[in-house]
């Protein structure tokens, strides 16, 4: 008997399927920069601000950041005194109270997490799609532009600039505390700059499945929806599964009689994540030769169409569409709330 599982309303047998990937969650990663006070002149008294432009990544229409521009983004300014001969860490206590005071009045939700982190004032975002665009800390010179002979108009001037970091990503952010030149080369920050840290979403938390997966209509969020089981559990993190499939399928194609058509289907599983999934992903390697699966997007995207030679069930290829074995595929993209325990 060949070896055949069953998900959902969907069969998947050993002779159909092609290669099976497998994406695991990945944690949200939340934009960052910081200021270091001791770096201002602390010996005069002057009157110091602190400009932040929040950005969004173009995963989230979040309405609160709108403007005329085409990427939406939102000004913050936050302006703090400081007094003469006044240690690092009581202006940075200061700037804490100011600036959540401001952003208090400023916004209708929390958009920032302020903190003092000994002599730095740390901005850190609340959810990994806010991007921090520009940071900057300034100093407010009244002889900085000239109006006339005698006359100045003022302005504030840059003490400390935030810089865009590299970094590496593999489940969580890994500063490399270099920046790219323009010549592209990774170089030192200078003495007057501060690393600003990416922020990056979640991949299949529960806001992920809800904002890619779960649109906000009748059927989805009524009491009594019929997918209501399929809804992500709140908190919860899941697997990605990705099965691919290539069947023959006669005598539907009808141009001639007998004429045979080939069916290439996608299958799109989300997985609840409970700490042991072995008795789901053992059932399905059953059905390909090999027993493992593809962890990496250029894998299957080589040679699609190379799949097309059944003989190999474990070459690359498939795309999505159409259905397998005369069955409708239609549960695609739900989640299976407790696979690990009943495959």
């Amino acid at each position: 008997m060949k070896p055949e599982i069953r998900i959902g309303n969907t069969r998947f047998n050993k002779e159909n399927v092609v290669n099976i990937q497998k994406k695991v969650h990945t944690p949200e990663a939340l934009a960052k920069v910081s200021f270091d006070l001791t770096k201002l002149d602390l010996t005069q008294a002057g009157n110091y601000r602190i400009v932040l432009y929040i950005g969004l990544s173009m995963n989230s229409q979040d309405s609160f950041y709108a403007n005329a521009f085409v990427y939406k983004g939102k000004p913050f300014y936050i302006e703090f005194p400081v007094k003469a001969n006044e240690s690092a860490s009581d202006v940075a206590k200061r700037v804490v109270k100011i600036a959540d005071k401001y952003l208090l009045f400023m916004t209708q939700e929390q958009i920032l997490n302020v903190s003092v982190d000994g002599n730095e004032v740390v901005f850190e975002a609340v959810n990994g799609y806010q991007i921090i665009k520009k940071a900057v800390l300034q100093k407010y010179d009244p002889e900085h532009d000239t109006v006339d002979c005698c006359n100045f108009e003022g302005d504030f001037v840059d003490v400390i600039t935030g810089v865009p970091v590299a970094y590496t990503f593999d489940g969580e952010v890994e500063s490399l505390g270099k920046k790219v030149s323009e010549d592209g080369k990774l170089v030192d920050l200078a003495s007057d700059e501060t690393p600003i840290y990416p922020g990056i979403e979640a991949f299949c938390d529960y806001n992920w499945i809800i904002h890619n997966l779960r649109l906000p209509t009748l059927a989805n969020t009524y009491f009594w929806a019929v997918n209501k089981a399929e809804m992500p559990v709140p908190g919860a993190v899941y697997n990605q599964y990705i099965v691919r499939m290539c069947a023959d399928r006669y005598g539907i194609a009808g141009e001639v009689v007998g004429q045979k058509a080939t069916s290439i289907t996608t299958h799109v599983f989300y997985v609840l994540d409970n700490g042991d999934l072995t008795a789901f992903e053992t059932a399905l390697k059953s059905v390909i030769d090999g027993g493992e699966f593809l962890t990496r997007a250029d894998d299957v995207l080589k040679e699609p169409y190379k799949a097309l030679d059944k003989g190999n069930s474990t070459t690359e290829g498939g795309t999505e569409g159409g259905t397998t074995e005369g069955e409708n595929t239609g549960g695609e993209g739900g989640t299976t709330p407790d696979a690990g325990q009943n495959p």
